[in-house]
């Protein structure tokens, strides 16, 4: 008797079917808590912000000037873009702390007076305003590094090509030309299974007339907003980067301009033909 009710208790049940409770909407209420705090809101940009320069509507100089001004910024994330920064901005913080336990990170204090590897990076002419990720001691050597995390494909071919996302590198390369850095490292993270990759970056000729190029083009703008003289477009509205400008409908009520600017990106491209 005992042996078969031992029998019978350590027998596996089978699998039942998914019991018909009614959870339909409930994915959607999940994915409302990632954008219900992201508003859109009136914004006016004082200072150049490096990890925006290099990267689409932030290559345009008539974004700039519009933002400059101040203009009603529109947050257009998804909830699916939303869970995307939020998990890169805690694996900034993971991988962070993760150097901070190794010791090789220079610490800071950040405004609360938690101990962090971020630090205020500031310029007046350009005005830039940012945060770099962390400063490296590594053989002897300080180290300006930068964190970018991306999906498993991209990484892969960074991987393969050893090649790092130009506004990756521009952002670098601002922050080594205002720390007078020589060295750097980019350093990339897969998202589907944590997988790092480190790219090294030393200044050269190259690097050394893109990112002065890149501070020109900066004062230039800068001077234009200075003397209320608006850029002519420089893409079509339908162009990618107009469709996910946060100021799009500033820029097309804004009027023509009147004095044509050349975008970053294309500085960059007439750069890398010399």
């Amino acid at each position: 008797m005992t042996k078969n009710l031992l029998h019978t208790i350590m027998i596996k049940p089978e699998e039942q079917p998914i019991h018909p409770m009614d959870v339909s909407g409930l994915i959607q209420k999940i994915q409302e808590g990632y954008t219900i705090k992201r508003v859109d809101k009136h914004t006016t940009k004082k200072t150049f912000a490096p990890s925006t320069i290099a990267f689409g509507h932030g290559e345009c100089p008539r974004y700039w000037y519009l933002a400059f001004d101040g203009q009603m910024f529109e947050d257009n994330a998804d909830a699916y873009s939303a869970a995307n920064m939020t998990a890169g901005s805690l694996s900034h913080a993971r991988i962070q702390a993760a150097m901070m336990n190794s010791k090789i990170a220079k610490i800071y204090k950040d405004d609360e007076g938690e101990d962090t590897t971020e630090f205020k990076v500031r310029h007046d002419d350009p005005p830039i305003f940012g945060y770099g990720d962390v400063m490296l001691d590594w053989q002897g050597e300080e180290l300006l590094g930068e964190i970018k995390t991306m999906m498993n494909e991209g990484f892969e071919y960074r991987k393969t090509k050893n090649k790092a996302k130009s506004g990756h590198l521009m952002q670098l390369l601002i922050y080594m030309k205002i720390f007078k850095r020589a060295k750097g490292v980019l350093i990339y993270e897969n998202k589907n299974n944590h997988e790092l990759l480190i790219l090294p970056v030393e200044v050269n000729d190259h690097y050394r007339r893109w990112v002065d190029q890149a501070f020109d083009w900066m004062r230039e703008v800068r001077k234009n907003w200075e003397n209320q003289t608006l850029p002519t477009k420089n893409y079509r509205s339908n162009s990618k980067i107009c469709k996910s400008c946060p100021i799009k409908k500033a820029c097309e009520s804004a009027g023509t301009g009147v004095v044509k600017l050349k975008s970053l990106e294309v500085l960059g491209e007439e750069l890398q033909m010399v």
